[in-house]
């Protein structure tokens, strides 16, 4: 009887509160991966200038130095969107690591008790 009694309380913890529990761990693991690959300020600052590698505007009637302004700021945004864009792919193929591997985890997970079960009985069966 005590036996069934602790079958009945691990099946209970098992579908409660340990449920219950990986779910938050899986949010904690995605809030993490959010804030590691910075995913959100990255977006907000897509099109910024590479470590703010900008050029100083000189004089109105200096060719030159006009183009240069030019070149040096449209080159530092398209490294700094490049870059940003190559690390938020990062991010989110990692997201979608996460949640695969979430997923086959809690699919385990659930069918851990009756997995038990049949692999006990049928070593039962093998012994006799």
């Amino acid at each position: 009887m005590f036996f069934l009694t602790i079958v009945r309380d691990y099946l209970n913890w098992h579908y409660t509160t340990a449920l219950v529990s990986f779910v938050r761990v899986y949010k904690n693991f995605w809030w993490f991966l959010t804030q590691f690959f910075s995913i959100p300020q990255l977006l907000g600052s897509l099109i910024s200038p590479y470590k703010q590698i900008t050029e100083a505007r000189r004089r109105l009637f200096d060719v030159e130095g006009w183009l240069g302004y030019i070149i040096i700021n449209v080159v530092s945004r398209i490294i700094g969107l490049l870059t940003r864009l190559v690390i938020i792919s990062w991010g989110l193929t990692s997201l979608v690591g996460l949640s695969i591997f979430a997923t086959l985890v809690y699919a385990v997970f659930v069918i851990a008790p009756f997995l038990i079960v049949v692999c006990f009985g049928y070593g039962m069966y093998l012994l006799f």
